[in-house]
């Protein structure tokens, strides 16, 4: 799981962000005929109502399911005297963030805009490959107010919006040479993170072999890099989960695992070393609470709600990166802004001074007297 980019992807997509940074659009258009198999008539369009309504529809109803939960997230300043120093900090919104939408996802455009416009990020642009600019997508993209969908996909796209809209910040799934963009770019705009393969593991107790294996089988339907683990103490459940994987695995599907443990610790300690980026609780809801190392829970439901509708955005660490990183928020497209301001006479002035000279900087420790 833990694995870096092997160097052949990095130096293709260095490449391309190079040929891009330099080469603007005419350069980017070129990799769009190679690699998506056509150029876009227009390459940065104003989103517009159309689409199917009920797609339309259920993809503003996730919306709505998000802003419920994340509207509260965004967090307050902090202030604080000591010493004669007056402490702010104030969380600052980046302005600008483009959302990497693969294919015809609007349920990925909702994931990622509605955390930035909890936020409070004033310009918000879809990058997506010219086949993902539907009228659904245009639809809805109107609806949250994003500013314009650019119809460039993969690395190519990325850097397009990294260097010619100015855009802060890119978030968002994607295959392999996307994440691999997204690394590169990272050098030069900030990112959310590297999102890699859909993982998924599955801790059942007390519950049908077929409801059990529900949501792995959705998650191996991302593709052959997928994978899930199915836990449990039960032997015959896991026995009725592996009959029915082998009923319903196709070619495209990832593998899938069952481990019996003998307790819920032992269930605990091998979820939180995985640090997977979906985890799917049928039984024993207190596991959702005590596993560290995990990006997004569903307890007693199929992890496809979370895809969708449960109100947390389906774009989640993965590869292992849920040891030190969670799930968007409106935090993700914000920084932390410090204020210090003297109110009176400063008492930390000798301290301050006595560690400048320590350190050997007398020009600090002169601006201090």
């Amino acid at each position: 799981m833990r694995r870096g980019f092997p160097r052949d992807v990095l130096e293709t997509a260095g490449k391309i962000i190079d040929d891009v940074r330099d080469g603007g659009l005419d350069a980017a258009l070129k990799y769009s005929e190679r690699l998506d198999g056509e150029a876009p008539r227009e390459v940065l369009i104003a989103p517009r109502p159309g689409g199917d309504p009920s797609v339309v529809g259920a993809a503003l109803e996730a919306a709505r399911s998000l802003e419920a939960l994340y509207r509260k997230l965004a967090p307050p300043s902090a202030v604080d005297y000591y010493g004669g120093v007056l402490r702010t900090v104030v969380w600052k919104p980046v302005r600008r963030a483009a959302l990497y939408v693969p294919a015809r996802y609007v349920s990925t455009l909702v994931m990622l805009a509605m955390p930035a416009k909890a936020a409070g990020v004033e310009e918000l642009y879809v990058v997506t490959p010219p086949r993902g600019v539907t009228g659904e997508v245009l639809g809805v993209a109107k609806e949250l107010g994003i500013k314009a969908v650019l119809a460039l996909g993969g690395a190519h796209g990325l850097a397009y919006a990294a260097f010619h809209l100015g855009v802060d910040m890119l978030a968002g799934p994607g295959g392999l040479y996307v994440q691999a963009a997204k690394f590169l770019l990272s050098q030069y705009v900030g990112i959310d993170g590297i999102e890699g393969p859909t993982e998924l593991v599955v801790y059942a107790e007390g519950v049908p072999p077929e409801t059990a294996a529900r949501g792995a089988l959705a998650q191996l339907e991302h593709g052959p890099t997928s994978f899930a683990y199915v836990l449990s103490t039960d032997a015959s459940l896991l026995k009725g989960v592996e009959e029915v994987y082998k009923r319903e695995k196709t070619s495209s599907m990832g593998p899938l695992e069952t481990r019996q443990v003998s307790s819920v610790e032992e269930a605990v300690e091998f979820i939180d070393t995985v640090a997977p980026e979906h985890l799917e609780v049928w039984g024993r809801r207190d596991v959702a609470y005590r596993v560290r190392n995990v990006g997004a829970v569903s307890v007693n439901m199929p992890s496809p709600y979370l895809d969708y509708v449960a109100g947390i955005s389906h774009v989640l660490p993965t590869g292992g990166t849920a040891r030190w990183r969670g799930i968007i928020t409106p935090l993700t497209f914000m920084k932390a802004v410090g204020i210090a301001e003297a109110v009176g006479e400063i008492k930390l002035a000798e301290a301050a001074r006595r560690l400048a000279q320590y350190e050997g900087f007398q020009l600090h420790y002169r601006a201090l007297l």
